[in-house]
């Protein structure tokens, strides 16, 4: 039997992942959440430096396979969990929350020979109680149950509903779900998730050649809306399936997701399979297109180009001060990271921040707008808060002209005095010629 009270005593400042409505909530506040596969955990050779580089790169979680047959597992086929597999799994999710990322635990009963249904379910309870302290975890049952389960089989929607009951009659608050695959339609799958009693709706979309494409994404999310849960769209098509040997494949499909209602995005990627003896980023490296064209990408670093289209804005010193329009070559303290304030992509009309170079300031309307704007913000707050818009009705890309204002009221506008060349304010309640920037993507 597994000492239980003793993993109870960890640590449990971190993240509180819920939902509210139909979207997952952090700390309280809804947001749209991005993760990447990283299957491979269980044997990943340096997790603090692979973690530490998805939230830098902007990745909200990992999804992870504690059955991994590419890593120390879990679970016996007896239903008892191997105790050196559970350490992992504990060291895994104190990583993480070092450095607070979401993790979707997906079990994977079909790897592990000799498990059956109710030694399933028995094996999914301990690990149930033994993630007690870590609320910043997702539990999905089985990796597209509808195809998997014990000995390779499906895992029924009786069996489901069981195990689903049998972790809430633990952990209340956990959130649950069983991921169903494409050979099981959208509408299906919604409903799936209502007769079971799970919390959100995990569904990997079809892998067809219109996978990213808006019209696509929206009729999958509309039909797995239907019983008004968080929709999860937890793994989409990889390289090298048609459709996917550019980043650009995956940025539109992100965008798209969040347009569309969903709740959540995975960028699901085979790289993460097998970590062992390399880190997660060399291993992205190796694939330059889509997945380290993708990822690079995710926080993107822009410049601010004036309506004059001959000066840029500036943080002084790369942030911490002043803030100009009076740079004719964009450089280091001309690039600023956008982050959309909910999550995912920046779309138009987002509430956005706009962190510095430094890495550890925001633009700020001193006092909320109406005077000054600084580079002196250390927290995204109010203050460091912008409506950005492009009336382009997409995601935010080099190329757009887009205005930016406070989320206030009123709105205050983001303005450079003649168009360019000197001092910038956040002092108009509308928005003119000298309130238009243009977006230019920074150099890597």
């Amino acid at each position: 039997m597994i000492a239980i009270v003793a993993l109870l005593a960890r640590d449990a400042s971190a993240q509180r992942l819920t939902v509210a409505g139909d979207r997952f909530a952090v700390d309280g506040s809804p947001r749209f959440l991005t993760f990447i596969s990283y299957f491979g955990a269980m044997g990943a050779a340096d997790v603090a430096a692979d973690f530490q580089f998805l939230k830098d790169a902007g990745f909200d979680g990992v999804r992870i396979w504690p059955n991994s047959p590419e890593a120390p597992q879990l679970m016996r086929g007896d239903g008892s969990l191997d105790p050196s597999g559970l350490q992992r799994l504990l060291d895994i999710l104190d990583r993480a929350r070092e450095r607070r990322l979401i993790v979707d635990v997906s079990f994977t009963a079909e790897h592990i020979g000799g498990l059956t249904a109710a030694a399933y379910r028995t094996a999914i309870a301990f690990s149930t109680s033994a993630l007690l302290p870590y609320r910043n975890v997702l539990i999905d049952i089985e990796n597209e149950r509808n195809l998997y389960g014990p000995f390779g089989r499906p895992l029924g929607a009786s069996d489901v509903a069981a195990i689903a009951a049998s972790i809430k009659a633990i952990d209340p608050a956990r959130i649950v779900t069983a991921s169903n695959s494409q050979d099981l339609p959208a509408s299906a799958a919604a409903q799936f998730t209502a007769d079971t009693g799970l919390d959100v709706t995990a569904y990997h979309d079809p892998r067809i050649p219109s996978w990213y494409v808006a019209g696509q994404l929206q009729s999958v999310v509309d039909a797995l809306h239907r019983n008004g849960r968080p929709v999860y769209l937890q793994e989409p098509t990889r390289f090298p399936n048609p459709s996917t040997d550019r980043a650009e494949y995956f940025r539109t499909a992100h965008a798209n997701a969040k347009r569309a209602g969903a709740a959540a995005w995975c960028f699901h990627t085979d790289l993460g399979f097998n970590l062992r003896g390399t880190t997660f980023r060399a291993r992205l490296q190796s694939r330059l297109e889509p997945e380290w064209a993708f990822v690079t990408s995710l926080l993107p670093r822009i410049h601010l180009r004036a309506s004059n289209a001959t000066h840029y804005v500036v943080a002084e010193n790369g942030g911490g001060g002043a803030v100009f329009a009076d740079r004719r070559i964009p450089g280091l303290w001309e690039t600023f990271a956008l982050a959309a304030v909910d999550g995912g992509p920046a779309l138009d009309r987002d509430r956005v921040s706009l962190r510095t170079s430094d890495g550890r300031h925001f633009l700020q309307a001193v006092d909320g707008g109406g005077g000054a704007i600084s580079a002196a913000g250390e927290q995204p707050g109010a203050w460091e808060t912008f409506i950005v818009e492009s009336g382009a009705g997409e995601a935010i890309a080099a190329g757009q002209t887009v205005t930016l204002r406070t989320a206030s009221d009123p709105s205050w506008y983001v303005s450079v005095e003649s168009g360019g060349g000197g001092p910038v304010s956040v002092s108009r309640t509308s928005k003119g010629q000298w309130e238009t920037f243009t977006v230019v993507a920074a150099l890597p």
